[in-house]
C-alpha cells in the first residue's frame, strides 16, 4: 500500500460522516460497524448501495460521490 505525502484531498465519504455526526453516527445510521464506516473512509467509497443511500440522504451529498475515483470525473 502506498503512502501519501501531506493531507489528502478528503472524500465526499469523509465529509458525509462528519455531517452526519461521525463514524460512530454513522455506523448506528447505517447498521454497520464503526470498522466499516473508517473502512469507508479511507477507501473513500460505500460499497453497498442501500448504506449509500442512507448516508446519502442524511448527509445531503450526492449518492454519485460515494463510488470513489473523483478525480476521474471533473
Amino acid at each position: 500500500m502506498k503512502r501519501r505525502k501531506g493531507k489528502a484531498k478528503e472524500s465526499a465519504v469523509a465529509r458525509a460522516v462528519a455531517a452526519v455526526g461521525g463514524p460512530t453516527k454513522a455506523a448506528r445510521l447505517c447498521g454497520v460497524s464503526n470498522t466499516a464506516v473508517h473502512r469507508w473512509i479511507r477507501f473513500g467509497s460505500v460499497p453497498l448501495l442501500r448504506h449509500a443511500l442512507l448516508l446519502s440522504r442524511a448527509s445531503g451529498i450526492p449518492i454519485e460521490q460515494f463510488v470513489g475515483d473523483e478525480d476521474e470525473e471533473a
